[in-house]
């Protein structure tokens, strides 16, 4: 599974650090804190937990050329 953070949307809040620990960090930035993916061998419902807990959506999962999480948009692929 693969993981990407869109910097833009995330506002640091930590939700992800708490559902999936030791996964993330929380690093400062010049636009406030952000987070950081730090552990590829957390397990895949670790993951799954870290980007619903996201308030923004900035978690973004794939798997072979889909997206698992965030779902689609009704009406869109």
């Amino acid at each position: 599974m693969r993981l990407s953070v869109d910097w833009d949307l995330c506002i640091g809040s930590g939700s992800c650090a708490a559902a999936a620990v030791g996964a993330f960090e929380l690093v400062p930035t010049a636009r406030g804190p952000r987070i950081i993916f730090i552990d590829a061998a957390v397990d895949e419902g670790a993951l799954i937990a870290a980007a619903r807990a996201c308030p923004t959506l900035a978690i973004r999962l794939t798997d072979a050329q889909r997206t698992v999480y965030p779902p689609p948009a009704p009406g869109r692929p």
